[in-house]
């Protein structure tokens, strides 16, 4: 692995890299997401789940979600506000109706109030376009998710694991971070899950496939 510096530039290039991933080597690869995180304790004790609705060559969540359903698990997906860089979580199921935001993500249609804040969530499976060998993430530079959780923190709430998602080819060894970074508890990927030092659940080495 091969250090960059440069945010812009690594941006850039990893966003290439998993976008030139074929459709099969997409879709197995949200499979074998799964089966890493059948493996993680701190998603199989889960209730209720963070996650998201892939964009822009990121790993796929659909089988994770569909396994979730089936096995009575609450899935929530970020919703933006109009005002401010806190998101909040709605439930999801196969029938929620969905909507672009300003970003053209799609996300649940709610209403005022109807979504849950960051502390409500057991595990959040974050996307990021990298991350590296200490648990720094990526991500696509709007800093939503730094601040969500960081409002959730500086307001008492409890925090969720939280956890990277990515394929392994977004794994590189340094990312210079930035004071309101907020790390990893842990990285799973369609290969492997990496635990980091001095998170809630670093116990155990990392395993692989």
């Amino acid at each position: 692995m091969t250090p960059i510096n440069n945010k812009q530039s690594l941006r850039a290039l990893i966003r290439k890299r998993r976008r030139a991933l074929s459709g099969p080597a997409r879709r197995k690869a949200a499979k074998a997401l799964l089966e890493r995180l059948r493996e993680l304790e701190g998603f199989m004790g889960a209730e209720t789940v963070g996650m998201y609705l892939a964009s822009d060559g990121e790993i796929d969540l659909g089988p994770t979600m569909a396994w979730c359903w089936e096995n009575r698990i609450t899935t929530c997906v970020p919703v933006m506000g109009e005002d401010d860089r806190v998101l909040s979580f709605a439930a999801m199921d196969r029938d929620t109706p969905l909507a672009a935001n300003r970003f053209g993500i799609l996300e649940p249609r709610t209403g005022d109030g109807e979504g849950m804040d960051a502390g409500a969530l057991d595990i959040l499976l974050m996307p990021l376009v990298a991350f590296d060998v200490r648990g720094n993430r990526l991500g696509m530079g709007g800093g939503f998710y730094d601040t969500t959780l960081r409002a959730n923190r500086e307001a008492g709430r409890p925090q969720p694991v939280l956890a990277g998602v990515a394929h392994e080819i977004q794994r590189i060894e340094r990312i210079d971070a930035d004071p309101w970074d907020m790390p990893l508890d842990v990285a799973v990927t369609d290969v492997a899950i990496h635990r980091f030092a001095n998170t809630a659940i670093a116990a155990g080495a990392s395993s692989s496939a």
